[in-house]
């Protein structure tokens, strides 16, 4: 415990709202201070040791809480991120776009959804190992998001699936916005520290009408635009259309 250091007093000593006794405990996270906690008193010599172990304890109490918070806060965010790219899982896209799209649907505004999905990644897979396709979907997260707002929600939809739901934002907008992601995907090398390796992605984008009842029907839309991209050569962008239902 460390002694008790005496503190200069600046201002009138008649002034009757002077602080003139002052505890200060730190509040440590292991070897880190986080804050402090302190005590005032207008009444010279008003604290005594004790005072200061109650103190003390308190501030120990308020690191526990601290470090509680900061697991709990790490706890829920590993339940809604995905561990290997770190964007939204599955499960928060679903929360997150559930609600978006009660929004939009209900003032009529518009909503785009891209689904994207890595071309031959089974390929890479077996030519060079999951260690390395691994590497392919971190990096391919990377890239795509860094072309998208902060507003949108970007997630791992599975294995090799991403999906992306703008608010705001009608087919042509969201098209563009996708083949942004796939020609900046195209012409970046995947490093592999000594090599690296170029993929390409296939897209399928889809907006909001009047005829699209959930969240659901709106990624079956543009599930079936994606599996267009695909059918037609890959590498592509293709919007959903009711003829290709």
């Amino acid at each position: 415990m460390q002694e008790a250091t005496q503190a200069i007093v600046i201002g009138a000593e008649e002034d009757p709202t002077q602080v003139r006794s002052l505890i200060v405990v730190p509040i440590r996270l292991g070897k880190e201070i986080k804050g402090v906690i302190s005590a005032q008193s207008y009444r010279p010599n008003a604290y005594r040791e004790e005072d200061r172990e109650s103190l003390e304890m308190l501030a120990t109490q308020t690191a526990i809480a601290l470090e509680n918070n900061s697991l709990f806060s790490k706890v829920q965010e590993m339940a809604m991120t995905d561990s290997l790219t770190n964007i939204f899982n599955r499960r928060r896209f679903f929360e997150l776009a559930d609600a978006e799209f009660e929004r939009s649907h209900r003032y009529q505004h518009p909503l785009s959804i891209i689904m994207m999905d890595i071309d031959h990644f089974k390929r890479v897979n077996d030519s060079h190992g999951h260690a390395v396709g691994d590497i392919v979907l971190k990096q391919v997260a990377a890239i795509c998001k860094s072309s998208l707002r902060t507003v949108d929600i970007f997630a791992r939809y599975g294995g090799e699936e991403f999906v992306v739901m703008l608010p705001e934002t009608n087919a042509e907008e969201a098209s563009y916005t996708a083949e942004r992601m796939r020609s900046l995907v195209a012409r970046t090398p995947i490093s592999l520290g000594d090599k690296s390796i170029q993929v390409t992605l296939s897209f399928g984008v889809v907006e909001l009408d009047e005829s699209c009842k959930n969240i659901e029907e709106l990624l079956d839309r543009s599930d079936q635009a994606l599996y267009a991209s695909k059918h037609n050569g890959r590498n592509r962008v293709s919007i959903w259309q009711k003829k290709t239902e």
